[in-house]
């Protein structure tokens, strides 16, 4: 069940926005080439390319939430203790929460409306309602992430070894990072350097 759901998961989160930035970019090469080369601009590529940049846009901030990989702005966070970490992470996510739950019932009435109301779109005739429906998944995913990451940062609070050790690894600044995985890669035995006023005379 595990592994269904992480694959579900991998699907909506990696694969298809994977399908609909290859279709994109081919959809938007080809109306290069119509417009400039054969002087016949196609106009239903808008619509495609648009409906694409949804689902590829609001599916992969799913995985970006997942992988923490959003941009964010810590230099008070970075200084912070592990307990101050734990609480400024936790008043964001419940302010997430919070947002994403009074939107999440009109969002999905408005989207299930536009099917109600045979909403379809200019030229190809889309359902409007599966142009827009990747929003309501995105509102149920992020919601879902910030629920977890609030337990988290709680167990964090109550002394939970394990969660401090998770959040203090993804605490660490890129630069951090790399000089870890530096030195893992080469291998390199600190304490054998010779700085100079160590060495042989």
């Amino acid at each position: 069940m595990k592994k269904v759901g992480g694959f579900i998961r991998d699907c909506v989160e990696k694969y298809i926005p994977t399908v609909a930035f290859v279709i994109l970019f081919v959809v938007f090469v080809f109306q290069v080439f119509m417009r400039y080369i054969m002087r016949a601009p196609q106009s239903w590529t808008t619509e495609v390319e648009q409906s694409c940049f949804l689902w590829l846009v609001l599916l992969g901030a799913c995985y970006a939430q997942r992988v923490k990989g959003h941009v964010t702005f810590t230099l008070v966070y970075d200084n912070l203790g592990i307990k101050g970490k734990a609480i400024t992470a936790m008043l964001g996510n419940i302010l997430i929460t919070f947002t994403f739950l009074i939107s999440i019932i009109p969002s999905f009435n408005y989207i299930w409306g536009l099917m109600a109301r045979a909403q379809v779109t200019s030229l190809l005739k889309w359902p409007k309602t599966i142009v827009f429906f990747p929003y309501v998944i995105f509102l149920i995913f992020l919601l879902a992430y910030a629920i977890m990451e609030i337990y988290e940062e709680i167990m964090v609070l109550k002394g939970d070894q394990k969660y401090i050790d998770k959040m203090l690894e993804e605490s660490k600044s890129e630069a951090e990072i790399a000089i870890e995985e530096s030195l893992a890669q080469e291998q390199l035995d600190l304490n054998n350097i010779d700085y100079g006023g160590k060495g042989e005379k």
